[in-house]
């Protein structure tokens, strides 16, 4: 066994079942999801736990950084909830894959009392012995995945100075062509019109927005985002060049045609020089419409006096910028600050008497089956995604929007509301709060407000001046 806290004999012990599995090494050795899960429920069983939860990173190699593996970013915020007592793995690889890492989670779990083990290993680092053989596996472990990255590195230059692909990933307008060794990057005849508007329509309005939207309107079968146009237009393969091989391809553009486009767009596209307005509400107003966090932007209007007034405004970047979403409303930060300032102390009160009246089991049950059917979405969601039946925008965007709802239902959680009561009744009782506010600098304004305030979301019937407003 790996580490043994917990002594407390008789105690049910909640475990977390840990797994992770590389697709490669799905397909090369047959680590699936399934075999390891079937291993670690029956090792569970054998020691008579409690399996919690399952947390599967599939398709993630050991190299893969910590806050891209969701499950086990998931896991680690059950242990900050006290949800686990241990957290089981198959092998030591499949947790931590070198010293910084196993330093980085082990520091977390020891603040909240967590110990973890291996089903097909033995780790002992209660002695200074046990904790040394632990230090060396990890070495070694890393030094293997160095190894391989670089002849994973060395063999990808010499792709490329044969000038074969090295991946799928390709601009718009490209295509793989050929079989393993005489593949070769070419021009896709049924897009090569649409990376040909993308130049000439920037060329035409010097706007990333007016281009993104051209495409949406004259291209509807491949909808591209307002970063990736921004990228796209930067891309040296549409004027011949990848990876610093001339004659990679055949070009779109020329060399010079192509820099002075990027010129253009680094001129045009500079950081706005109001963009030091310090946004009170940054990360709070999410969209009705599509639940993106609404990014803030600094405006202006001229006074009657003749001086021009800049003011902070919010919209959301799914309309704005990626003609996604429908909600073309902008929230002004001023106006939005005073209806929270006249109405918060309202809503507050009422928040509190809400939770106090609600019954915990009720709100629990209520919501439990809802988020396995999110969870399950998530994992389909995977399966869709490692088969390339939806794109990795497509995953991203679906991905984030239900991990959202997963997250609003565990808000609803009176349990680990009830923990914040005291802080709101506090408040309440304070009849100077208000007053203090206004003497707040702009950096503690926004602290205020975070800490009771999850997130606010625009009223779909009055986007414009009304708001729901969600405590923690």
């Amino acid at each position: 066994m790996s580490k043994i806290i917990k002594n407390v004999k008789d105690k049910i012990i909640r475990v977390a079942i840990y797994i992770r599995v590389s697709t490669e090494e799905q397909a090369k050795h047959g680590y699936s999801i399934e075999s390891q899960k079937s291993r670690l429920i029956e090792w569970a069983k054998e020691h008579n736990y409690q399996v919690v939860d399952i947390y599967a990173d599939e398709g993630k190699s050991a190299r893969t950084k910590i806050s891209n593996r969701k499950e086990l970013l998931r896991l680690l915020d059950d242990v900050k909830s006290d949800k686990i007592d241990r957290i089981v793995i198959w092998r030591l690889d499949r947790w931590f894959r070198n010293v910084a890492d196993y330093y980085r989670i082990q520091d977390l779990l020891d603040k909240y009392n967590v110990d973890w083990e291996c089903s097909d290993e033995e780790f002992n680092t209660s002695t200074s012995n046990g904790r040394l053989y632990l230090n060396i596996k990890l070495s070694i472990a890393q030094n293997e995945s160095d190894q391989t990255s670089d002849r994973i590195k060395f063999n990808f230059e010499n792709m490329v100075r044969n000038k074969r692909p090295i991946s799928g990933a390709l601009p718009i307008g490209y295509k793989i062509e050929g079989e393993k060794q005489n593949k070769r990057v070419v021009k896709d005849p049924e897009l090569s019109q649409m990376a040909i508007d993308m130049f000439d329509k920037f060329e035409e309005t010097l706007s990333l927005r007016a281009t993104t939207q051209y495409l949406h309107d004259n291209y509807p079968q491949r909808p591209i985002l307002y970063e990736r146009v921004k990228h796209m237009l930067k891309n040296s393969m549409y004027h011949g060049v990848y990876r610093g091989v001339e004659e990679y391809c055949e070009p779109y553009i020329s060399k010079e045609r192509h820099q002075k486009i990027i010129d253009l767009i680094n001129k045009n596209h500079k950081p706005n020089k109001h963009s030091d307005h310090f946004f009170i509400f940054s990360g709070l107003i999410r969209c009705y419409d599509c639940g993106r966090r609404m990014g803030g932007s600094s405006a202006g209007r001229n006074h009657v006096d003749g001086t021009r007034i800049r003011y902070g405004t919010y919209k959301c970047c799914n309309h704005f910028l990626d003609c996604r979403c429908s909600n073309n409303h902008t929230v002004n930060e001023d106006k939005l600050e005073k209806w929270l300032i006249s109405n918060f102390l309202v809503m507050l009160n009422d928040y509190v008497i809400s939770v106090e009246s609600v019954e915990e089991k009720q709100v629990i049950n209520k919501n439990v089956n809802k988020v396995e059917r999110l969870k399950d979405k998530l994992d389909r969601l995977n399966e869709l995604y490692l088969d390339g039946r939806i794109t990795k925008e497509k995953y991203d965007n679906d991905y984030n929007a239900t991990q959202l709802k997963i997250q609003e239902l565990d808000s609803v959680d009176v349990s680990i509301k009830k923990r914040n009561l005291e802080k709101y009744k506090k408040i309440l009782k304070s009849n100077t709060i208000l007053d203090l506010y206004n003497k707040l600098t702009r950096e503690n304004k926004r602290l205020f407000w975070y800490e009771y305030i999850d997130h606010i979301v625009q009223d779909a019937d009055d986007p414009v001046n009304n708001w729901h407003v969600f405590f923690k």
